[in-house]
């Protein structure tokens, strides 16, 4: 589907990703800026593919502080902008946040946030319609994909008619999953962009300039009664007023609305119970809910993430002196307080609160999960077959000193997977005093601590300045989150003297998110080709006095650098493993029409395992085959996942030379 096809009234199938961007496009958006971030990659992703056409700019930015601060920058002089982000995302442009609305902005800024209940590909769960609440800004929160892309529209217009920033909160289930939507007319029109320094209030750009920030955040708290008002007009905002007399209400929005509505159905209830459906979440709007509870004995808040709607109930209950009891997650413990809402738990929550029998599940489909519990075993994820990080962390393991018990603290991006662990593998956790090594057999098991991007190198830095010295201390990071919030904590190494190993794998791509150039791909979000920005060259610039590149796919001159650089004192020292991701390289080949090699385990195979601990998912082991030394258990490879790459030939992996090569190419 073309996403700037005009042609209203027209229905397609859209992502609810690409359905926000069709809401910027229809919206007359000017500006997109981004950092990638699953679940809310595609919408800039979308974007892109069409800038050049719509003449919009779109960009992907080093990070989410530059990206938010991009957008606020067209917003000020009246473009229409566009800032998307996920969860953890939206953390990094706190500072921003909470201050840019004392000055509010000139052109439309709607900000996109893809919220992860369930921490699908996310270090949390968090709920962001909370930042709205705390920078006091409106927020839109879409149940289906025709509210995705008609939300994003409006939120244009609400934001250039309160001269605020407009926040839309979006999650995994909706971002990543298609639905209908009809088509709108395309806003022609384009902002022109201008400037006056005391546009409408004094020194309106400038957060200090009088009248100063204290009055400039009442000019803020001014707008709140506008809000109010819209959000009680609003068909966003929807209240269904039953019939019979029960005398119950519920109040959802966003996703959790779809099972609301789903379970009432099922119960044969949805002409009995009060529903109100919020599209906006904050302010939430209080003549509409005054109704409600004026209506009711009871009310139950159904919604995804934090009580933030069941907050505001609570709060309007008492402002009445209204008896009605309303629970949810603070009150009556109806809704689970952690993890995705789903259509089971939102209908045994509402047959709880309204006294009904759960109807009953089809039994042949309760034997079928059972049957298939036994059948799927727990695993974990992995690593691409010819994945360079493979070779990386091969080199590592190697070149830590085995009898320390060393630190590997890392960031997010696909090497964070060396901390996934293996699912299988039960782990003794115990209360001990004191440092206590642990094996680990897989690259599975290496990483030590993971939290969030740019967090490993400034906790390495902890750990040695509070004087951590039962092992070496290691920091892994990617190209991308080298440019993205590394490069300070870098700087503060040097500057700080702070003694670490700081391995950036660079495979030249975002890769995590799905393939997004970076400033060490060499092209931009619209594939225009710009200069790589070197990373040795800044990490040189900053001062630090090691820094060395190799190839992970070469085991043994990745190995010894490393030991090189843990050896280095007085400050950091930075390896850089360089190897182009082992996807795109496939992408390469099957563009030039080229084959990549293929290896296979030959009768020298002794079953050792070691080409196991690589970690590498071609290969496998067969523990019923004889192998060289007449025991049971070989190793194979798997043709059709083998790339080729080379990593379990090599000596380093196995000394028995049992690997050969039976298909020439380069990889």
């Amino acid at each position: 589907m073309n996403i700037v096809c005009d042609d209203p009234g027209k229905r397609v199938l859209l992502l609810g990703n690409e359905a926000f961007a069709r809401g910027a496009v229809e919206a007359g958006v000017q500006l997109c800026s981004a950092y990638p971030g699953t679940p809310s990659t595609e919408i800039t992703e979308t974007l892109a593919g069409v800038a050049k056409e719509s003449g919009i700019y779109v960009e992907w930015s080093t990070n989410e502080v530059v990206a938010f601060e991009v957008a606020a920058g067209a917003a000020i002089v009246g473009g229409r902008a566009l800032f998307a982000c996920k969860n953890a995302g939206f953390n990094v442009v706190m500072d921003m946040l909470m201050t840019l609305p004392y000055t509010g902005v000139r052109g439309g800024m709607v900000i996109v946030v893809a919220d992860d209940p369930g921490a699908w590909y996310s270090s949390n769960e968090q709920d962001t319609r909370i930042m709205g609440f705390y920078a006091e800004l409106p927020v839109f929160e879409p149940r289906d994909q025709q509210e995705a892309k008609d939300m994003t529209r409006e939120a244009f217009e609400l934001s250039e008619a309160l001269e605020l920033p407009v926040i839309i909160r979006s999650c995994t289930r909706l971002s990543h999953a298609s639905g209908d939507v009809v088509l709108g007319g395309i806003r022609r029109e384009r902002n022109e962009p201008a400037f006056d320094k005391h546009w409408k209030v004094p020194y309106r750009w400038n957060v200090y300039g009088p009248p100063g920030p204290v009055a400039k955040h009442q000019w803020q708290k001014n707008k709140m009664p506008s809000m109010v008002e819209y959000s009680d007009e609003t068909p966003f905002n929807r209240l269904d007023v039953a019939g019979g007399n029960r005398n119950v209400g519920i109040i959802t929005s966003g996703m959790a609305s779809n099972y609301t509505q789903e379970a009432l159905e099922r119960l044969g209830v949805e002409n009995e119970v009060h529903l109100m459906v919020l599209g906006m979440p904050y302010p939430i709007p209080p003549q509409k809910v005054k109704t409600l509870l004026g209506s009711c004995r009871s009310v139950l808040c159904i919604e995804e993430g934090e009580p933030l709607i069941e907050r505001q109930v609570h709060q309007i209950a008492n402002e009445m002196g209204c008896p009605v009891k309303v629970v949810g997650k603070l009150e009556g413990n109806m809704i689970p307080p952690v993890d995705e809402l789903n259509p089971d738990t939102v209908l045994g929550a509402v047959a709880e609160y309204l006294g009904e029998q759960v109807p009953r599940t089809d039994e042949p489909a309760e034997g079928l999960r059972s049957e298939l519990k036994e059948l799927v075993c727990a695993r974990s994820s992995s690593w691409c077959p010819g994945c360079p990080h493979l070779g990386s962390f091969w080199a590592l393991k190697k070149a830590l000193p085995a009898d320390k018990v060393n630190i590997i603290n890392t960031g997010i991006g696909c090497y964070e997977m060396s901390g996934y662990g293996i699912a299988a593998v039960p782990i003794d956790a115990q209360d001990t005093v004191g440092s206590k090594r642990w094996r680990a057999s897989s690259p599975y098991e290496m990483t030590d601590t993971l939290y969030i991007m740019g967090s490993e190198t400034g906790l390495s830095q902890g750990q040695y300045h509070v004087g951590y010295r039962d092992g070496k201390i290691v920091s892994v990071l990617g190209d991308s989150s080298f440019y993205h919030t590394n490069m300070p904590a870098i700087v503060n190494a040097v500057y700080n003297k702070a003694e670490q190993l700081i391995l950036v794998l660079d495979n030249f791509w975002t890769c995590m998110t799905g393939h997004q150039p970076n400033p060490s791909t060499g092209i931009t979000a619209t594939n225009e080709e710009v200069p790589v920005i070197n990373i040795e060259e800044i990490c040189r610039a900053f001062g630090v006095k090691f820094v060395k590149s190799v190839d992970p796919y070469d085991l043994d001159a990745t190995e010894e650098a490393m030991k090189e650089a843990l050896s280095h004192k007085g400050g950091p020292a930075v390896i850089v493993t360089r190897r182009l991701c082992a996807l795109q390289r496939l992408r390469e080949l099957r563009r030039a029409r080229e084959k990549a090699p293929l290896f296979e385990v030959n009768d020298k195979c002794t079953g050792c395992r070691q080409c196991l601990y690589l970690g590498c998912p071609a290969i496998g082991f067969d523990k019923d085959k004889t192998n060289a030394v007449g025991a049971k258990g070989v190793a194979f490879i798997d043709p059709l996942q083998c790339v080729g790459c080379g990593l379990c030939d090599q000596k380093e992996v196995c000394r028995f030379d049992a690997h050969d090569k039976v298909q020439e190419g380069t990889f």
